[in-house]
């Protein structure tokens, strides 16, 4: 087993619950509408935010134009999320406007993934490691949203700030420069395959992938660590 000196975590769906702050973010901000939040609504907003992620192609970050404009199609697909939700649910409030607002909200939020505190201060309290957080994501919800996390934190790296995304090769670079570390020495652990197994294991750095659902791999990236339960990190580092 190699010992690793850096342990860099992907945040949603890793660390943090994105659906469970959205779900918050959305009622909050149905409130302030004067919208009622009703099981119909709260569905709906759920499908159209996945259904929009996928048109706007933000899964597709091999895509050399979403890897250059995922911020900005970021921001984008929320304003389209709203202008489908008042089509169904008449609202005379601007989308645009309202999408805004959401940001604010999401970043109120920062609900831990299942096991992901204990595990995450556990290996704090090893002393062994250094650990980092590296998401794809808006500055203005991942710094808020992360900051419980900070004090037991070495670093956080975010896309927005660091201008390119995972899985490009540059984002990683970019990390162990800041870290002054080998690759060698570091482990990318997250949820996704096409994000931080694949950008882990082009850079060259070992990986785990966190798959809470038992999910196939049905793609040519293979993980250095397949996990189920995050803190089964405890056992195998």
């Amino acid at each position: 087993m190699k010992k690793y000196k850096y342990l860099i975590f992907d945040a949603d769906h890793t660390l943090l619950n994105y659906v469970a702050d959205e779900t918050t973010a959305f009622k909050q901000l149905y409130e302030e509408l004067g919208l009622e939040y009703t099981e119909k609504l709260a569905k709906e907003s759920r499908h159209v935010s996945e259904d929009e992620w996928t048109k706007t192609g933000l899964y597709d970050v091999h895509d050399e134009r979403i890897q250059r404009e995922y911020h900005r199609l970021y921001r984008a697909h929320l304003v389209g999320v709203f202008q489908r939700i008042f089509e169904k649910f008449p609202c005379e409030a601007d989308p645009k406007t309202v999408s805004k607002r959401l940001l604010e909200l999401l970043a109120r939020e920062g609900k831990p993934f299942e096991g992901a505190w204990e595990t995450f201060e556990a290996l704090a309290k090893t002393g062994r490691y250094g650990l980092c957080i590296a998401t794809n994501g808006l500055s203005v919800i991942q710094r808020a949203r992360l900051e419980k996390w900070m004090p037991l934190t070495k670093a956080l790296f975010i896309s927005e700030e660091m201008d390119c995304i995972k899985p490009l090769p540059e984002f990683f670079e970019k990390m162990v420069e800041t870290l002054g570390a080998k690759k060698e020495e570091c482990l990318m652990i997250g949820d996704s395959l096409l994000s931080d197994v694949a950008g882990a294991t082009g850079f060259g750095m070992d990986s785990c992938w966190y798959n809470p659902k038992g999910q196939k791999n049905e793609t040519e990236f293979l993980p250095t660590y397949e996990i189920k339960e995050l803190n089964e990190l405890l056992e195998i580092l």
